[in-house]
């Protein structure tokens, strides 16, 4: 008698977790060089050649979009019992790691400072929750 329960369970992966469309389709499936040209001025500003090659920013791609993947996949975790995913499930995610935490905390003041200053100048932004502008100028 054969044992089956091995081709029966499914085989653990290490994208488990992950939503549908992400890492779990193979490379050649989903979308490519969806980061490259902002990833080679990063290389290069970083002090690599002028232009990488297309296997480096594709591995440095891969693992960008596995990063913010996994980022993502964290947050919607700790907010899953409310069910809407906020930037301070993000903050709870990078808690750990205090230059990534410090530039969040520095990028929302900087966006609330920016906010501010279009207020006191009178100038039109989008309205996000619209979808239409507030009698911008044309």
């Amino acid at each position: 008698m054969q044992d089956n329960t091995a081709k029966d369970t499914p085989r653990p992966t290490a994208t488990l977790g992950r939503p549908p469309g992400s890492t779990n389709e193979p490379r050649n499936k989903r979308k490519k060089y969806v980061f490259s040209k902002e990833l080679k001025q990063l290389m290069y500003g970083f002090g690599d050649v002028p232009n990488p090659s297309n296997d480096a920013v594709s591995v440095m791609e891969d693992m960008l979009i596995e990063y913010l993947t996994d980022t993502c996949t964290r947050a919607a975790a700790v907010a899953d019992k409310r069910g809407k995913v906020n930037v301070e499930d993000f903050k709870f995610v990078l808690r750990k790691d205090a230059k990534k935490r410090a530039r969040v905390d520095e990028l929302l003041y900087m966006n609330e400072d920016i906010r501010r200053a279009k207020k006191i100048a009178d100038i039109p932004e989008l309205d996000n929750t619209k979808g239409n502008a507030k009698d911008a100028p044309i």
